[in-house]
């Protein structure tokens, strides 16, 4: 029986040879190509973003991705980039939020909440190059002023659209709207710009948020979904955001499935969320249970919640 990471396989091997590379698996999760440059694939990755297309698409996706790598690689060793030259470097350098668990030593990074690293890259256009503490050495710059470099690039790239999430059609079995059957959440989707996530640190740019801020998830890099803290709705908003961040959590360049608390450009871990078998598990933080008192909202259970969930 042929599996999807036996298609997978299939796939970017017969795509590598016409390319003129030979491929061949090295690690489970990793096949390294070799031919006109020198590269791995990462296959998890792959196959997250193939899931998202039909099996017909699936060439055309797998195409792109070893392209986008291969012309980079091939334009660097041509016509190499000086990564000391910080005067070219300064255009390039952006940020984005990663979830702990992808985050190496090397590159330069800082938490900004739990389970959430901020880390600065190099953008090379088909692919990202993570800024180094060996080369923030050799650069005229401090690391805080880089991050502040970093994030005023990003805002001024733009490009982030907003849709409305329409709640009424999430599988939210157990959710227990304030206002009756017929209560829509106010969630909205930011979407857009490579660097989406960054804009998290400064959520209150966008109309997305409440006089108390706003609660979200980012699953992958691709999406944010947030609702504005405003009223006794929150702990329903949270509980609908834990199932996006699940219903989500298999997305392409995934971050994590927790649910944070935006406030005064701070953010805070509101709830942790797991989904085993089909329950969506929710632990509520005891930070979050303290912006509730302090807001004088009902203070939801200590324990996790479960929710039905297909």
């Amino acid at each position: 029986m042929t599996t999807e990471l036996d298609r997978v396989l299939e796939t970017v091997s017969s795509l590598a040879h016409e390319r003129g590379y030979t491929c061949r698996l090295v690690r489970p999760d990793r096949v390294l190509l070799s031919g006109p440059t020198v590269f791995t694939l990462p296959l998890n990755e792959i196959r997250r973003r193939v899931r998202t297309h039909p099996v017909a698409a699936w060439p055309g996706v797998v195409a792109e991705c070893i392209d986008a790598i291969a012309v980079t690689l091939e334009t660097d060793r041509d016509d190499p980039l000086d990564y000391s030259d910080f005067g070219v470097m300064r255009h390039l350098i952006r940020t984005r939020l990663y979830g702990t668990a992808s985050v190496g030593s090397d590159g330069v990074r800082r938490v900004v909440a739990p389970g959430l690293i901020q880390r600065v890259l190099i953008d090379r256009v088909h692919m990202v190059v993570p800024v180094t503490y060996a080369m923030l050495a050799r650069w005229p710059i401090g690391e805080w002023e880089l991050f502040q470099l970093a994030e005023d690039n990003v805002r001024g790239d733009g490009g982030v659209h907003i849709d409305s999430v329409h709640t009424a059609t999430l599988d939210t079995d157990g959710l227990d709207p304030p206002t009756g059957p017929d209560y829509l959440l106010p969630i909205a989707r930011l979407r857009g710009p490579e660097y989406l996530t960054a804009h998290a640190r400064w959520l209150g740019d966008h109309p997305v948020t409440g006089p108390e801020g706003a609660v979200l998830t980012m699953p992958a890099k691709e999406s944010i979904y947030a609702c504005p803290v405003a009223g006794p709705g929150l702990a329903t908003s949270v509980d609908a955001l834990a199932v996006l961040a699940t219903m989500h959590a298999d997305d392409p360049w995934p971050v994590n499935s927790n649910v944070y608390w935006w406030r005064d450009g701070c953010l805070d871990l509101a709830a942790t969320t797991f989904r085993r078998d089909t329950t969506i598990h929710v632990g509520y933080t005891d930070t979050y249970v303290r912006h509730c008192t302090r807001l004088g909202l009902d203070v939801p259970p200590r324990t996790d919640i479960r929710r039905e969930h297909p």
